[in-house]
């Protein structure tokens, strides 16, 4: 009969983040179509101009989701009855925009947004950019732990690791996490007070080895 031992390998990594991604969200309302478009397109125009003017080329700043939607208030008639009522059309922009992980940068960035009078709405993450060879990292490590551990277990049990049989893995694991802040333009606060916490994640995996 065939002996083998099996054993999971985990991989963990805590890394400071060195990429800030930004999601900016411009809101635009108006009772007729034509000038929630116009109020939207001169929103997206002052922000630009102002991200340009703090050193932003304008392609940095990439379009994510534009949606229109209609906007209705329940109101009563004079029976008391609520019926629904078009009060307008609310025009959503959001943009990204990613830079190096840069606070300086980054309060220059909040700063020209606040005195833009865009008003966006900001969703600040740290990431890392280099997802790929974190996950190449993980995973080796998570290899070089799970034969340490059979080795252990082998010697223990007075035998020793054979060739590799079989290594199991999936690949379904979530990306290393981001921490982030939502902020509003008008109630910016000093960059030089966040500070990024180390993004920590995982990968792991399982292998089969003959016992011998």
């Amino acid at each position: 009969m065939e002996r083998t031992i099996t054993v999971t390998g985990t991989g963990r990594l805590s890394l400071p983040p060195d990429t800030i991604q930004m999601h900016l969200t411009l809101t635009a309302k108006h009772p007729e179509y034509a000038a929630a478009m116009q109020a939207a397109e001169s929103r997206f125009a002052a922000l630009q101009t102002a991200l340009g003017d703090a050193g932003i080329p304008a392609e940095q700043l990439r379009t994510e989701h534009y949606h229109v939607d209609t906007e209705y208030q329940h109101l009563p008639d004079e029976n008391g009855n609520y019926r629904q009522v078009f009060t307008g059309y609310i025009c959503r922009h959001t943009l990204m925009l990613e830079l190096e992980l840069d606070l300086k940068q980054l309060g220059r960035i909040l700063s020209a947004a606040e005195q833009s009078g865009a008003e966006p709405e900001f969703g600040i993450a740290f990431t890392l950019r280099d997802q790929d060879a974190v996950h190449e990292k993980l995973l080796k490590l998570a290899a070089e732990q799970a034969r340490r551990d059979a080795e252990i277990l082998a010697s223990a049990a007075g035998a020793s690791l054979g060739s590799l049989v079989a290594v199991r893995y999936r690949d379904d694991t979530p990306q290393p996490a981001a921490g982030g802040v939502m902020l509003r333009a008008a109630k910016m606060c000093d960059a030089a007070a966040i500070t990024p916490e180390k993004i920590t994640s995982e990968e792991s995996a399982g292998f089969v080895w003959e016992l011998i």
